[in-house]
């Protein structure tokens, strides 16, 4: 075999400096594959997408089906401090301190007494996770969970070493030394600039690791997409930024662009405290005259699916369409019924706002769904285009009218899509609804271990949402990423992971 000699260096576009690099903290897609790139937990998703283990050397499941005993290998940090089952229980701990600014931490919940915790109801030593020594940890879970290993693998379950926290709180900022544990770690980083990483020597599985360096570049969509087609890129696109709109449909009739399904949905979330948007009739109207295909085939290149549901199809719940796309005359009836509940006039409806994030494909999409129900119902609707900070700041705060959004999966469970719309007060719903049966329906699921009866009572929650629509699905998701055919070796996932821990590049394209 032909020895590779071609230097183990690529570069890549990250197109904005990650809002955080701490798993307790991050809300970003982006984030969360960059955490990856830098740190692992007890699990890892390997090359087959199949969640396998990684800083955990055994695990085993007691009879109750909620009590894991889980051996750690003897690993390190990169500063060269020992890992170990102390950093994953402090870790979970401090993301569950009642004050601690943690997006994600209902992921944690499985734990036996978590949500107690968070809430301030019962103290943090009544966690049921405890260690046996430095490498055993014994994990007790609220209810069966038979996803649990899939949590195992997320961010926010990655561990963080107490000592390194206490030392030096701020060991995570631009300012410090970044300690990890995964196949990467930061060489050099410069704000709004770029990110020097080198292969992480430390890592356990450094074997297994082939790049010696990445350079993150962080430039716009358009600069990168330049330097991708003179060759100083190696990588662009999802999830670490995008590629500019513009190219995609020559990119596809090319054949070069890289697509691969995203357990993503793209929906419009309504805020049903305001006005008419409280009328179960007026959401439906709002739904059914969208044209989907119109969106994904014009303005999205087809690069997405049409969405008749919030959970991705592919999770195998929707036996049939919920609604039928660009349904005009029953968007119309459903408008004639709001208004006479409401005791309305059709023809004097109130001007709604449509606040999103300013970017990439948003505005096309934002003019589309405005064009379409003023077409259709009459409707007029402002177009609000934010930076995305400010965006995402007023969504966290309920105001605004009608929303873009989105939902990725974290784990490959249908109960990630309907859970974050269970309760009002639930951290990532801001639509104001809530549903006495809708809440049912997800508890029902927690206590089940009968498959069937499970996915039964899934199909009864989705059902219950798409009726009631707070939340209107537009499309689901695909990962666009244009990639040198010299680099091979990067696996992506369904979950919008991107792993470079098995790259390489060769001298043959």
């Amino acid at each position: 075999m032909k020895e590779n000699k071609i230097a183990q260096e690529i570069s890549i576009n990250i197109e904005k400096n990650p809002a955080t690099l701490d798993g307790r903290k991050s809300t970003l897609l982006r984030d969360f594959n960059l955490i990856r790139t830098f740190n692992e937990g007890l699990y890892r998703i390997n090359k087959d997408g199949v969640t396998t283990k990684a800083i955990a050397e055994s695990c085993s499941l007691l009879p109750d089906k909620k009590t894991y005993i889980i051996k750690l290998k003897q690993t390190l940090w990169s500063d060269g401090t020992p890992l170990t089952a102390y950093d994953f229980v402090y870790a979970w701990k401090s993301a569950l301190a009642k004050d601690f600014p943690a997006p994600s931490v209902s992921l944690l919940f499985p734990l036996k007494n978590a949500k107690a915790i968070k809430e301030g109801r019962v103290p943090s030593s009544m966690l049921g996770v405890h260690t046996q020594g430095a490498y055993t940890l014994v994990i007790e879970l609220e209810n069966e969970t038979p996803y649990f290993k899939e949590l195992l693998s997320l961010p926010i379950y990655f561990p963080i070493g107490e000592t390194i926290d206490s030392n030096n709180p701020e060991w995570r900022s631009d300012n410090s030394e970044y300690i990890c544990n995964g196949p990467f770690k930061i060489s050099s980083k410069k704000l709004n600039n770029e990110i020097i990483a080198i292969k992480n020597l430390r890592y356990w599985d450094k074997d297994s690791v082939k790049l010696d360096k990445i350079n993150m570049i962080i430039v716009d969509q358009d600069t990168a997409f330049n330097l991708y087609q003179n060759k100083e890129l190696h990588l662009i696109g999802a999830p670490f930024s995008h590629i500019p709109p513009d190219a995609l449909k020559t990119l596809s009739k090319e054949k070069s662009l890289k697509k691969n399904p995203m357990l993503r949905t793209h929906m419009i979330r309504v805020n049903t405290s305001k006005g008419l948007l409280g009328n179960k009739d007026f959401r439906k109207s709002l739904a059914l005259s969208i044209n989907r295909k119109d969106i994904v085939d014009h303005v999205l290149s087809s690069a997405a699916e049409i969405a008749t549901g919030i959970v991705p199809i592919s999770m195998g719940l929707q036996k049939a369409p919920y609604f039928l796309d660009a349904d005009t005359e029953s968007a119309k009836l459903h408008l004639n019924k709001a208004c006479a509940d409401q005791k309305m006039d059709k023809e004097k409806l109130p001007t709604f706002t449509f606040t999103y994030c300013g970017s990439g494909n948003n505005h096309k999409i934002a003019a589309a769904l405005q064009d379409g129900w003023r077409k259709t119902l009459g409707l007029e609707v402002l177009l609000e285009p934010l930076e995305q900070k400010v965006y995402l700041d007023r969504i966290s705060k309920g105001e605004y009218e009608l929303a873009s959004g989105a939902w990725a999966a974290d784990f490959k469970d249908s109960i990630n899509f309907l859970e974050v719309f269970k309760t009002r007060k639930s951290a990532s719903n801001h639509t104001n609804w809530e549903s006495p049966d809708y809440i049912q329906a997800i508890e029902s699921t927690y206590a089940c271990s009968n498959k069937k009866e499970r996915k039964e009572a899934l199909m009864e929650a989705e059902s219950i949402l798409i009726d009631e629509m707070p939340a209107i699905p537009v499309y689901h998701y695909s990962m666009l990423h244009l990639q040198n055919p010299q680099l091979k070796g990067v696996v992506q996932s369904e979950t919008g992971v991107l792993e470079l821990k098995w790259a390489y590049l060769t001298e043959e394209e």
